[in-house]
């Protein structure tokens, strides 16, 4: 039985991990000569705020400090968004309505600091969909720790194994197979399921294909 369920946000619900390679390849990198490699700026996909400071320096070298980077990613990212919006993931509003109708509990674990991620819920009017929050600064140990979907899960006061995660990293997956929750993968940039030992529970194109797998389970049990 699916009780409730977490969602992981960027890659995940909204397009913004796209964002986040562009404002390093076409604004941070050229505006200071520094190479952004691609496949280094993968490898920080699904980190919390604390990992990626302490990833930085082995990834991008010292000739710009984290905190400028991350100031500057923060502003191509924010006048991007204002411009265009923040970008949805296909199925989103689907998943979501279908979620609230059925009763389901929905949670929010992300990596990313609380202000960043309720502006980002703000704009797409997704706010109001979820009954608990878990964010990045709230926690001690970043995925693939599973301490942040426990954090969630016990907000909601649900338990790992009636509750699903949403991910689409490698990290994301790896946590919420740790603390024992029914993993369901989206993949997004990069394919996790090559990297990973184990199999997640469910492995989807887009996020509105979850309905009829979770009622099919809700009604088995």
């Amino acid at each position: 039985m699916i009780e409730s369920v977490i969602f992981d946000m960027d890659g995940l619900m909204f397009d913004t991990e796209r964002l986040y390679v562009r404002s390093l390849e076409e604004y941070v990198g050229p505006k200071t000569g520094i190479a952004f490699p691609r496949e280094s700026i993968l490898r920080t996909l699904g980190s919390n705020h604390a990992d990626f400071e302490r990833m930085f320096p082995t990834l991008f070298g010292t000739e710009i400090s984290f905190s400028d980077c991350y100031a500057m990613i923060e502003s191509w990212m924010k006048h991007e968004m204002e411009t265009n919006g923040v970008p949805v993931k296909p199925g989103l509003y689907t998943l979501l309505d279908a979620l609230k109708a059925s009763g389901v509990r929905i949670a929010l674990a992300t990596g990313t600091s609380r202000h960043i991620a309720l502006e980002y819920l703000r704009r797409t009017d997704t706010l109001g969909y979820f009954d608990a929050f878990a964010f990045g600064d709230q926690v001690v140990h970043g995925k693939p720790d599973p301490e942040i979907f426990l954090l969630a899960c016990s907000n909601l006061g649900g338990t790992p194994a009636a509750t699903a995660v949403f991910e689409d990293s490698v990290n994301g997956l790896r946590a919420a197979h740790a603390g024992g929750f029914f993993s369901i993968c989206v993949p997004d940039l990069i394919d996790p399921l090559p990297l990973l030992d184990f199999t997640p529970d469910a492995v989807l194109h887009t996020l509105d294909e979850a309905i009829p797998l979770i009622c099919a389970i809700n009604r088995a049990n």
